[in-house]
């Protein structure tokens, strides 16, 4: 990760904190934990919160074809870059609590895995079981998340979890990521029209 993007990356956490989640982007060894939780011969591969581009990077060094993978990324400065940096993917300029939206405005057929960088447990309640809901419908019976957290708890409290129909377990920790991170995925095992 070079300088000029740890410093586009502070830009982003000054202007929303909350959005941002952390001072510094992912570190090349979470990158990587994320990435080795996912199949590319699942299908479509959605990123949330791409920053810049450390995941991205590891997903298609992983075999995720560029024609495979959907980039979402909230921030504008940081969707400009991605679009940028990474041509030949789908890039949506939007908010994760929409994914659905999104997705059907782009005219994407449903992800097999969705990878996230959102920091679920700085958000809100309600924000974050927005997401979550996004998220699940959006993926379907058998859908994988993968997502990390800096906290040593599950950014998916158990009984929420159980109330999306989900199952989640940690499969990495990360300490040499600045802070220390553990990856953590999600499978929907039960959908739930509504909670």
């Amino acid at each position: 990760m070079n300088h000029a993007h740890n410093l586009q990356f502070l830009s982003a956490w000054l202007r929303n904190p909350r959005q941002a989640g952390a001072l510094l982007p992912s570190g090349s060894r979470l990158a990587q934990a994320m990435a080795e939780q996912v199949d590319p011969g699942r299908g479509l591969v959605v990123e949330l919160g791409v920053g810049t581009g450390a995941i991205t990077r590891a997903l298609i060094e992983r075999g995720v074809t560029p024609e495979q993978l959907i980039l979402v990324e909230k921030d504008p400065a940081l969707f400009d870059e991605m679009e940028r940096r990474f041509p030949g993917v789908v890039a949506l300029r939007g908010d994760a609590a929409h994914l659905g939206q999104l997705l059907k405005r782009a005219g994407v057929g449903r992800p097999g895995t969705l990878v996230s960088s959102l920091p679920l447990l700085s958000m809100t309640r309600q924000q974050r079981l927005r997401i979550l809901i996004q998220i699940f419908s959006s993926l379907g019976m058998g859908g994988v998340l993968v997502q990390f957290t800096y906290s040593p708890l599950s950014p998916i409290p158990d009984v929420l979890a159980a109330a999306l129909g989900v199952s989640g377990r940690r499969v990495a920790r990360v300490f040499s990521n600045l802070p220390p991170a553990a990856v953590w995925v999600y499978q929907v095992c039960n959908p739930r029209s509504s909670i």
